[in-house]
């Protein structure tokens, strides 16, 4: 899980290539112009200090079967997701620090 959102593996997405200025509402109304599906947390990921995306942002949806047909919608579009005029690459969202906390344990 990562952070207070809950986001498990596989149920969030990673939006990546955003612009600085992106802003969840916008990720959103992209989303929402495309599916009627309902997003249960959007999150962009800012720099500390600037308060500016750093590129990426999770988007969690309510069940695996809600990310895995998003994903296969957005693979399927002729053009990439556009947001604030920047083509997006969606990937799932890997559970990194769970990974690499199982593989310790067992090496």
């Amino acid at each position: 899980m990562i952070w207070d959102g809950c986001f498990c593996t596989l149920v969030a997405l990673i939006f990546r290539g955003l612009d600085g200025l992106t802003m969840e509402d916008n990720i959103t109304t992209a989303l929402a112009s495309l599916t009627s599906m309902p997003l249960k947390n959007v999150r962009v990921i800012r720099d500390r200090l600037t308060g500016t995306s750093s590129g990426f942002a999770f988007v969690e949806l309510h069940s695996l079967k809600e990310s895995q047909d998003l994903l296969q919608y957005l693979e399927k579009m002729p053009t990439p997701l556009e947001v604030d005029g920047k083509a997006l690459i969606v990937n799932y969202a890997k559970n990194t620090f769970t990974t690499a906390y199982v593989l310790t344990v067992l090496l």
